[in-house]
This record gives structure tokens, C-alpha cells and sequence, in this order.
């Protein structure tokens, strides 16, 4: 990812369509994240001293990437060789517009850089991130401000942790359930894929995949956005969005199942078949269909608690007066034969 683009996203003049580049690079990778983080406490801290010298903007940003070339030792962009520091004075040239307003400050960040690495790394070692990983069973985390957070199977969490004491703020990706400490002064924010969740005090359940993103709301409020679109969820409440199309989709959620990685139960409540058998597909990694819509729609009431896929299967057909058929993989819900 290049510092420029990173830049223009900092100062929110990035395209819609480079704030979601940023925003993938971000959700690929922990690394991705503390190098931005890092760069982040870089560029705030170059504000103050940026302003008190103001200076040429392109004679700035050629010293910055001078700057930053040397000390990330990685070959100079567009810089001739017989460029030094001394010559800049002789640059002419005219900035983009985020440049302009970039400029002072880029040319205090290569030192900066330097202060970073050099003298407030090493003063500071709890400047890292840390990442939370799920493997094959549901993983519970208490983070720092006492937010407690349920990962499912191969979700990952992760924060800077000097950061997160002052903006409560977390990366993650796969299925998670927080519930947040409650601080009214530090709203605790979730970033997943081009998705942004804000909360004072509250409890959700994230879940993303390939498909989708999925915000439900079980206690409290929350704050969704995408892009240019915001939308506020209440309990019993749920936010879409759909990896292959903008904006996002605002629905009641009608059942609890949800939460099973968490209860290690399914409570249905009147909850038809076809919504149960979806949900099973998923936990257990099996293909069940209805056999049709009318087998699908009947409603089921009961709560499983920590049963067996067959102990699950054999009770919904004793309940619904169902039987199996088996289909090479397939397993197909039908009414019973006479």
C-alpha cells in the first residue's frame, strides 16, 4: 500500500473507490493494520510541528520520501541520483490538491519516523498489536476496557494496545459477540472489511464472510456505516451488507440462533425449518434441504441443547412426522410416506 494513498485516506480525500482498497488492506492482515496504526501516531504527532513551519509543498514532499527511502532503506521514488537534501530549493513543480494540505506536515514525518523507531518504540514496548485467534472451538476474550468478546471457530481479533487505552477500536474478521464495557467518553468502534460499527455500551453479533457482513443487535444501540451510508440499529435488529453490492440493508432478526456458538444451544420459537436447516448447513458443514416450501415453512418450538447433528435430525423428524432421504451428499426432508 503506498504512503500517498494512505495520506489521502487520513485526510479523507480518498475516492470511494480507494477508501475501500484501504479498507480491504487493512481487514487482510495484522501487519497491514500496525503499519497503519504506526504510521497514524507518525503523521498526528507531525501536526503541531508541521504548522509552526510552513514550507514549499513539493520541496517537502521530495524531502519526505527522501527521508523515508533512507530509512526504510527501499530505493528513492522519482528521484534522480544527484539529489540530495541540499538541492531541493532547486524543485519546481505544482501538488495536488491533498498534497497541498499534506505537504508541511510529510516533511517532518521522515524525522518523526525516526523519533518513532528510534526513541519511542524502544521507551514503550507495549506499542504492538495484539491479535485474538479462534481455532477449531469458540474462544471468550476480555479486552483492556473489560468489553467482553466471543470469537467462533477461526474468527480473529486483534488492536494496538496503546492505542485501544485511548480510542477503543478493534479489527476483526470471521463470527464475534461483544459486549461492551460501557464509556460514554470512548465510543468503542468495530472495523470489518469496508464496515464501521460504533457503540457506547451495548451487545452485537458480527458475522462476515464471503457473501456478506451481518450486524445484529441484542441489547442497546448501535451505528452502522458503509461508505456514505449510515444507519442506527436497535435490539432485534439487523444491518446487510452484501460483498457484491453498495450500501447496506436494514431488517428485523425474527430468532436467537445467532448465539449458539456462544449457548451451545438452538432456541427455536416457532422458527421454520428451512431457517433452522440453514443454520445447521453452516454449524455442522452438511447440505439439508426441505423437500419443498411447504416442508420448509413448518414451525418448530423447541431448544437443543448441545445435541449430536443425528440426535437433532432424529427429533425434528419424530417432531414434524418427517423422514431422511439421502441424495449422494444431500440429505432431504420429506413428509412421512402412509
Amino acid at each position: 500500500m503506498k504512503d500517498e494513498l494512505l495520506i489521502k485516506f487520513l485526510l479523507k480525500e480518498a475516492s470511494p473507490e480507494e477508501d475501500q482498497d484501504v479498507q480491504a488492506w487493512l481487514a487482510e492482515d495484522q501487519a497491514n493494520r500496525k503499519k497503519f496504526e504506526q504510521f497514524k501516531l507518525i503523521w498526528d504527532t507531525s501536526k503541531q510541528l508541521a504548522l509552526q513551519q510552513p514550507m514549499d509543498e513539493d520541496i517537502a514532499w521530495k524531502r519526505f520520501q527522501l527521508l523515508r527511502d533512507q530509512r526504510f532503506e527501499r530505493p528513492p521514488e522519482d528521484v534522480d541520483e544527484g539529489d540530495s537534501i541540499p538541492h531541493l530549493q532547486e524543485y519546481q513543480g505544482k501538488g495536488t490538491g491533498w498534497l497541498r494540505v499534506a505537504a508541511s506536515i510529510l516533511a517532518v514525518m521522515g524525522l518523526m519516523t525516526g523519533i518513532y523507531l528510534y526513541i519511542i518504540a524502544p521507551k514503550h514496548p507495549y506499542l504492538h498489536s495484539i491479535e485474538v485467534t479462534a481455532n477449531e472451538t469458540p474462544l471468550t476474550d476480555t479486552l483492556p476496557d473489560g468489553t467482553v468478546v466471543t470469537l467462533n471457530s477461526h474468527a480473529k481479533l486483534s488492536y494496538t494496545e496503546d492505542l485501544f487505552n485511548g480510542q477503543r477500536k478493534v479489527y476483526m474478521s470471521g463470527e464475534a459477540f461483544f459486549d461492551v464495557a460501557s464509556d460514554k467518553k470512548r465510543p468503542f468502534n468495530v472495523a470489518v472489511k469496508d464496515l464501521t460499527i460504533n457503540v457506547l455500551g451495548t451487545s452485537f453479533n458480527v458475522k462476515s464472510n464471503r457473501k456478506l457482513t451481518e450486524v445484529i443487535v441484542e441489547t442497546g444501540a448501535v451505528q452502522v456505516s458503509r461508505e456514505d451510508v449510515i444507519i442506527k440499529l436497535k435490539p432485534d435488529e439487523k444491518a446487510i451488507a452484501m460483498v457484491e453490492q453498495k450500501g447496506l440493508k436494514q431488517e428485523k432478526q425474527h430468532d436467537k440462533l445467532y448465539d449458539y456458538y456462544r449457548s451451545r444451544m438452538f432456541k427455536l420459537d416457532g422458527t421454520p425449518l428451512w431457517r433452522f436447516v440453514e443454520v445447521l448447513n453452516e454449524v455442522y458443514q452438511v447440505r439439508i434441504v426441505p423437500e419443498n416450501i411447504a416442508t420448509g415453512n413448518l414451525p418448530i418450538t423447541t431448544t437443543f441443547d448441545n445435541d449430536s447433528l443425528p440426535g437433532i435430525l432424529h427429533t425434528l423428524c419424530k417432531t414434524l412426522r418427517l423422514e431422511m432421504e439421502k441424495n449422494g451428499k444431500t440429505i432431504i426432508l420429506k413428509k412421512e410416506t402412509l
